[in-house]
């Protein structure tokens, strides 16, 4: 029972703190933050879109030159995952439902003078939303996640000289998070009954049988900061680079269990006072009230959220041509484990292991007209998860990129950009049931995954 209820509660306090969408980036992060850089496959740490998005990309690149001038930017990415759970010997898949999450954007910029500016930024660098089935094979682990938060960051950003800029921002991050997962009675034992549920032929609890349905709710804020430096060392050549410290968020919820009935009758005396016949459900209903180990209880944790360090160029091959590429590396190492404690069940520790990743990413921008840019891009990375830790909460793998986008100046302070990316997930094998250290290989499927993004912003220059 321990172990089951602590793996309910340990999905929904992994994910507190995290925010948007699982169709993103290596592990939970999320890149397509605006329009017009999601036009350039996130390419941007050299020479930021002229939007206020340089706040993400870049902190020094919301230095423009142009004396009190404000920049007004927003924008929003649809993103609808495609996928499924195949599980080995050919049985039947099991898709993802079908959503459209949108993940929204916002920057505010002023120019003060002609070598310093300020903003603010809205945006969210890592999250994750799946939902399968209540019925899918990996019910027991997640079926539902949705996790909704902001990153919030006041930036400061100095143009030293012609050649060289620099900029910082904090990072305020607060986050909400629910789960939806079912719990397997064939596996629980209970204080006061010490036996297992499936391994007596008195109850006859097959495996996989759903009695309780639990939700969790959670809520965490931490601090970060953000740097970024941009070098021109010629004028057709523009370097830079950007690092995000990683941070932990101190997440505190509830875990609330709801009792799903399973109309089972015991086929032989437990006791003199659980007879042949007496109902299951009956046995284990006082679990659900005061006393009982699935009642509501609080659950705290202490979440990792990795640094970021990326660099990249951008180079002027001939007016109005550009090509840029980016190089990104990830501490997702420091999402290695995650100790939680439960209210009334009591502390616990979930294994994820997960690797540092290394992603690359190329563009080329063109001006076909003084008002309209088009772009194309690519990108790939490999996988932050190991192979024991690609569940139906997270079904990550390696992914390859493509994007293109354009942009067209309205008039003189107006902007609009769109920009369209089609993800390709490679299959990865993954488990649907609880894996901790000498478990060995539980992986019992393959996941597929896809998604095709589309993206559209507006800039507002006064």
């Amino acid at each position: 029972m321990r172990r089951k209820a602590v793996q309910i509660a340990t999905g929904v306090l992994a994910a507190i703190g995290l925010c948007a969408t699982s169709a993103q980036a290596q592990g939970y992060s999320v890149y397509e933050h605006d329009a017009c850089a999601m036009g350039r496959a996130g390419v941007g740490v050299a020479s930021p879109c002229s939007g206020g998005s340089a706040i993400f990309f870049n902190p020094a690149g919301i230095v423009t030159g142009q004396a009190g001038k404000w920049n007004v930017s927003s924008g929003v990415t649809m993103i609808p995952p495609r996928g499924s759970f195949v599980p080995d010997g050919g049985g039947t898949a099991t898709d993802l439902v079908n959503n459209n999450i949108p993940v929204p954007n916002i920057y505010v910029t002023r120019q003060i003078g002609s070598r310093f500016a300020v903003g603010v930024g809205m945006f969210a660098p890592y999250g994750l939303t799946t939902e399968w089935p209540t019925t899918s094979p990996g019910r027991f682990l997640s079926y539902e996640a949705t996790i909704k938060g902001i990153y919030i960051q006041p930036t400061v950003a100095f143009r030293v000289n012609p050649r060289i800029q620099v900029g910082a921002g904090i990072d305020i991050v607060r986050s909400a998070v629910d789960l939806k997962q079912r719990v397997d009675l064939s596996s629980q034992t209970f204080p006061g009954t010490p036996y297992t549920f499936g391994t007596l032929p008195q109850t006859s609890v097959p495996a996989g049988t759903d009695f309780a349905d639990a939700r969790m709710h959670g809520t965490g804020t931490a601090y970060a900061a953000h740097f970024g430096i941009i070098f021109r060392p010629t004028d057709a050549l523009s370097l830079g680079a950007r690092y995000m410290m990683g941070t932990t968020i101190e997440g505190a919820g509830y875990a609330g269990f709801t009792q799903v009935a399973t109309g089972l009758r015991l086929l032989g005396p437990l006791s003199a006072t659980l007879p042949t016949g007496t109902p299951i459900d009956a046995i284990v209903a006082g679990q659900f009230t005061t006393g009982g180990r699935m009642v509501t209880q609080t659950v705290t944790a202490e979440i990792p959220m990795p640094s970021q360090l990326v660099a990249g160029f951008d180079l002027r091959v001939m007016t109005g041509l550009h090509l840029m590429a980016d190089v990104q590396l990830t501490n997702w190492s420091a999402f290695a484990q995650l100790p939680l404690t439960l209210g009334v069940i009591g502390p616990d520790t979930l294994y994820e292991d997960y690797v540092n990743t290394v992603g690359f990413r190329t563009a080329i921008e063109y001006a076909v007209t003084p008002k309209l840019n088009v772009r194309g891009g690519f990108l790939m990375h490999g996988a932050a998860a190991p192979d024991h830790t690609v569940t139906p909460l997270l079904p990550e793998a390696a992914r390859k990129e493509v994007v293109i986008g354009a942009g067209y100046q309205l008039t003189g302070g107006i902007r609009i950009d769109a920009a369209y990316q089609i993800i390709k997930q490679s299959d990865r094998r993954g488990r649907v049931v609880d894996w901790k250290p000498g478990d060995g290989d539980v992986n019992t499927g393959v996941y597929k995954f896809s998604a095709n993004l589309l993206g559209v912003g507006a800039s507002f220059a006064f």
